[in-house]
């Protein structure tokens, strides 16, 4: 506990492995990249970016805390191994 907190969760390290893995949970990787690529754009007139990026099914461990200019945060998910990777 702090005197004072932020609202939300620290996940951008591991934002697309995060989501990837409760989307494969739920059943859902067919729904995937429209999540992550195509519904944002759509909804705000906007194209859709011409480069990828590529997930694979492979251990990622997300570590206890990352360092940001001597401030320690932990991250979402901080000490679990995640089953998705990003390749690029």
């Amino acid at each position: 506990e702090a005197a004072c907190g932020c609202a939300g969760i620290f996940n951008a390290p591991f934002a697309l492995e995060s989501y990837l893995a409760v989307f494969e949970e739920e059943g859902a990787l067919d729904k995937f990249e429209a999540f992550a690529s195509l519904n944002g754009p759509a909804f705000y007139g906007l194209p859709v970016n011409a480069g990828t990026v590529t997930l694979e099914r492979g251990p990622v461990p997300v570590p206890e805390q990352i360092d940001a200019n001597g401030t320690a945060i932990v991250p979402f998910h901080a000490g679990e191994e995640l089953g998705w990777r990003l390749l690029g």
